[in-house]
């Protein structure tokens, strides 16, 4: 059996006195796709930002064997998260966007890439404020994927995407994993997820 990437062990996180996470625990073994399935409200982003050490909580995460700390969390640099909807920069252009947030000496060509991947092509020169919500959510998808990481958490990412746009992504997702990467997905559309 593969290494877990993800461990999560005994997550607690109540708001006041109203609990939202009781007793949480799973796993993501390397180049799998889970998800986190539920309705509104159920926790599923919460979940996401723990993991992510966007909020504190009780219990245990371990990404690639190293514990998460609320505070500590160099570890996230192997990470891809997409959380809500994505945050842009509307005076500029999606390609811009994703130049900010590109590492290293082939940052250019894996942008390109990314881009060509998720056929953004159109109108990623476009300024984001010009964008729809489906553009919204695909340009999120690339930042997560811009890094080349191992683990990448998508919190609802169909939202807002037409059925092609859907189809894309799916189809995106799925060569990922084939190429080892781990996902940890949320969504209130069982349907959807089954085709992952």
């Amino acid at each position: 059996m593969a290494d877990a990437i993800l461990t999560v062990k005994h997550l607690n996180k109540s708001y006041g006195h109203q609990p939202v996470l009781r007793d949480v625990s799973f796993e993501c073994t390397q180049g799998r796709i889970v998800g986190l399935v539920g309705a509104n409200g159920a926790g599923k982003t919460t979940i996401m930002k723990a993991i992510l050490g966007l909020l504190s909580t009780d219990g245990e995460i371990q990404i690639a064997g190293e514990s998460m700390q609320f505070d500590h969390h160099p570890i996230l640099a192997t990470v891809g998260s997409l959380i809500e909807y994505p945050s842009l920069y509307p005076y500029m252009s999606g390609w811009d966007n994703l130049r900010l947030f590109a590492d290293g000496p082939d940052a250019q060509a894996r942008l390109a890439a990314v881009v060509s991947a998720l056929n953004m092509t159109d109108y990623i020169h476009q300024k984001t404020r010009h964008y729809s919500l489906g553009m919204k959510q695909k340009l999120g998808v690339a930042l997560a994927f811009l890094n080349q990481p191992q683990l990448v958490i998508l919190d609802e990412p169909m939202n807002g995407l037409d059925p092609q746009g859907t189809k894309e992504l799916r189809d995106f997702i799925l060569k990922q994993k084939q190429a080892g990467v781990t996902f940890l997905i949320s969504s209130h559309i069982l349907s959807e997820l089954q085709k992952l």
